[in-house]
């Protein structure tokens, strides 16, 4: 894939921004500052942005590359002898799940490794994606997931996805998520994408950003 060119308020935001339209992580990609961004004292002056090049890396040369389902195996040890240190019983089973693979952790039940709202489990998948470019670049995908929680959840955001839809063409006019990350604003995209009545698009600064849902308006 070819370098992209992002501006933005800040070189963070720009890298944010690099990191969502790539659907990758800042450790996947070679980041250029093309121009940085005033201090804040000049911000007001000028309109002069941040500027910078993400490039994805490549992978590490042959013989440093293990074969996927030797990665694979390797990083479902990792996660499990992690799970354990919190509860000994507990196991890692490794499914099949889109692009890639998803560690699923099965526990007590009592949803200690998923957190309020998921981050124990986020905490952990960034864990295991952080080893994973030691081994590979994006070649396949990395998702930890425990008591179905990510299907539920992305089902949640699909079902909310429909609601505001149907909200925006009951009041011809925007409706708005609240903030979300870019893994769930992109559920809530792809939900609406087939419907010809809808556009979506994203709003707001750093990594936590709204949905807008509206209406087409008519060709003019």
């Amino acid at each position: 894939m070819e370098s992209i060119e992002i501006e933005a308020k800040t070189v963070e935001e720009a890298i944010a921004a690099a990191c969502e339209q790539l659907k990758t992580v800042k450790e996947n990609l070679k980041i250029e500052v093309l121009q940085d961004a005033p201090g804040r004292i000049f911000s007001f002056m000028t309109n002069k942005k941040a500027k910078i090049r993400a490039t994805p890396i490549k992978l590490f040369p042959k013989e440093k590359v293990f074969e996927a389902v030797k990665v694979a195996e390797h990083l479902k040890e990792i996660l499990e002898t992690i799970v354990q240190y919190i509860s000994p019983a507990a196991s890692v089973v490794m499914e099949k799940g889109g692009d890639g693979i998803v560690l699923n952790i099965i526990g007590d039940g009592s949803g200690i490794f998923i957190g309020k709202k998921g981050q124990t489990l986020e905490a952990l998948q960034y864990i295991i994606n952080k080893i994973k470019i030691k081994y590979c670049n994006d070649s396949f995908s990395v998702s930890v997931d425990s008591e179905s929680y990510r299907a539920r959840h992305n089902q949640s955001l699909v079902t909310l996805a429909q609601q505001l839809g149907s909200k925006a063409k009951k009041r011809n006019g925007p409706v708005t998520t609240n903030p979300l990350s870019s893994a769930d604003r992109r559920i809530i995209h792809l939900a609406l994408k087939s419907d010809s009545e809808l556009t979506t698009w994203s709003k707001g600064e750093g990594s936590f950003k709204n949905v807008i849902i509206a209406p087409k308006q008519p060709a003019q």
